[in-house]
């Protein structure tokens, strides 16, 4: 195993790769000498993105999709397949939230979350899983959520959409297990990604910000994660680091999940 370059030669999706965990993953992949493709739906940020990890590796390439968009999910994968013929690992990284309580729950939207968080992955796996059983390697791991085990009021859901991916995790590591392909989940806690650094900028200068972030500090042992740590984690689980794991759930959280109060 060369572990200066963990992913030489391999073929990477990176469902959103435009910024934040997703773009963390990319980079961090590109250098360990894979080939990338990364989704996303700001073109802007996409450009700038596949900018960088075109400097590490030129033949990666950027695919712009709505993940929320059935046909786009599915014309994405048949792009990368024709550009590629197909790829060995596939990292699901995409996570929408909209806080409903049950009672008032939109169901357009609902389904929005369902189509977003759960159901693209399932659409990307039914496209590359047919050539990694091919090939008899394959690799898939999906960014899921602390939320998906533990949460807070008003996730229902974004709770209950990841929770649903991790479920079907495990149900398909078992599947997949004598056919080289392997299926892990990653939980990431609170994370300083460009996503809750906007929140936090959202919070008027002053005695709200502080509080917030003060918060953020609370919810965990350490102090809040970076991108990147949920990117090493992710670094382990597609490489053959982690050969003999498959159908867990690692939570990258600081200790969150492990905190009474």
């Amino acid at each position: 195993m060369n572990y200066e370059k963990l992913l030489e030669g391999k073929r990477v999706f990176v469902t959103t790769g435009s910024q934040g965990i997703g773009k963390a993953i990319a980079i961090l992949f590109a250098k360990q000498g894979a080939t990338v493709c990364v989704g996303g739906i700001d073109r802007e940020r996409l450009g700038e993105s596949i900018q960088e990890i075109q400097e590490i590796q030129p033949k990666s390439k950027s695919y712009y999709c709505d993940l929320g968009s059935p046909v786009e999910t599915e014309g994405v994968c048949d792009e990368i397949i024709k550009d590629f013929g197909g790829i060995d690992i596939l990292v699901n990284t995409v996570g929408v939230n909209q806080r409903m309580v049950a009672h008032e729950v939109d169901m357009d939207v609902l389904e929005k979350l369902m189509e977003t968080n759960y159901k693209s992955g399932i659409r990307c796996m039914k496209k590359f899983i047919p050539g990694m059983l091919e090939r008899g390697y394959g690799n898939i791991v999906n960014i899921s959520s602390i939320h998906s085990r533990m949460t807070m009021p008003g996730n229902l859901m974004y709770a209950g959409t990841k929770g649903a991916v991790n479920a079907s995790a495990r149900a398909m590591a078992l599947d997949y297990a004598d056919k080289g392909i392997r299926v892990n989940t990653i939980c990431p806690g609170v994370i300083l990604s460009d996503f809750v650094k906007n929140e936090i900028f959202s919070y008027p200068e002053g005695k709200e910000r502080n509080d917030f972030i003060h918060l953020l500090e609370m919810m965990q042992p350490m102090k809040p994660g970076t991108s990147e740590d949920v990117a090493n984690a992710a670094l382990y689980l597609a490489s053959e680091m982690s050969s003999y794991v498959t159908g867990q759930i690692i939570m990258v959280d600081g200790g969150a999940s492990i905190k009474a109060h």
